[in-house]
């Protein structure tokens, strides 16, 4: 092999050995957090129940509850929505949440989507009966639970991409992709054997500059995701989901960097170490000669 075949073999092996690795991580996060249905209930469950997401809930439930009464909306919508996400933290949610859950896992990994809707039939009542108490102050009106939506829409059917396409084929190519990347980093040290301790260190660099670029990608994510709810109130609730689904392939991140800056300072000391024997065995050679 030509010395300009052999560089342009170099590189373009490292540079495919970089992309392969990123897509090998995202695969491992995909069949690990999107795709196990135990892990995705846990944190959508999770992203749901918190603060600011059922306060987010509530504000768009009661939005839609009295979208035709709008100044009794001024009058009571402070305390409309704390009655609402508390109702949503307490055990009366426990079933609707889990039915939410499951929607937005058939959302996610399936390709026959339908609307994401959160199902008011749990609160309708006990949200009437406080709307009619605010509004009465005594007086004999009552406040009629048909009024109330019987569910809210959170995402609609085609607001996103079609991914489950997606999601499948990385379940299928995971394995392909970390013996392609581990083959790949190889033939790269391989050929340039030469120098292989210089290869091994940009070996090593690069692992550590593909997690550090996802590190840099990840908070940029769960903007647009959110940006994309036409919903002001739910784009909270998107935002907070979509930031709880990427901590795990942060987490993986941060492990690699942290892997791969200790394996190449354990490298650096082994190496140093081997040429120091090294020399000492010629300068103790040397010597018996004279």
């Amino acid at each position: 092999m030509t010395k300009n075949l052999r560089t342009y073999s170099s590189w373009a092996a490292i540079v495919l050995a970089a992309i392969t690795l990123f897509l090998a991580q995202s695969s491992y996060w995909i069949n690990h957090t999107v795709f196990n249905q135990q892990n995705f209930t846990k944190i959508t469950t999770q992203s749901l129940l918190a603060d600011e997401s059922r306060d987010a809930i509530s504000a768009s439930v009661v939005d839609k509850a009295l979208a035709d009464r709008p100044i009794l909306k001024k009058t009571i919508s402070t305390r409309t929505e704390s009655f609402v996400s508390g109702l949503l933290g307490s055990d009366l949610s426990n079933q609707l949440f889990s039915a939410l859950t499951k929607k937005i896992y058939s959302y996610t990994t399936s390709s026959d989507r339908q609307d994401i809707a959160i199902d008011l039939s749990a609160v309708k009542t006990p949200l009437s009966s406080i709307i009619t108490f605010a509004e009465n102050q005594g007086r004999d009106v009552k406040v009629d639970p048909d009024r109330i939506p019987d569910n809210v829409v959170l995402v609609e059917s085609d607001r996103f991409p079609d991914l489950s396409g997606t999601v499948k084929t990385m379940l299928w190519l995971g394995p392909l992709l970390w013996l392609s990347t581990i083959a790949l980093f190889a033939a790269y040290i391989y050929l340039g054997r030469n120098n292989y301790a210089q290869r091994v260190y940009i070996a090593g660099f690069t692992i550590a500059g593909v997690a550090l670029l996802g590190l840099f990608i990840v908070p940029f994510v769960p903007a647009p995701i959110a940006a994309a709810i036409p919903d002001i109130n739910i784009r909270i609730v998107a935002e907070n989901l979509a930031v709880n689904f990427l901590a795990p392939f942060r987490t993986q991140m941060l492990y690699m960097l942290v892997s791969s800056l200790g394996a190449l300072l354990i490298f650096n000391q082994r190496f140093n170490l081997l040429r120091l024997l090294r020399s000492t065995e010629h300068t103790l050679k040397a010597k018996v000669k004279k």
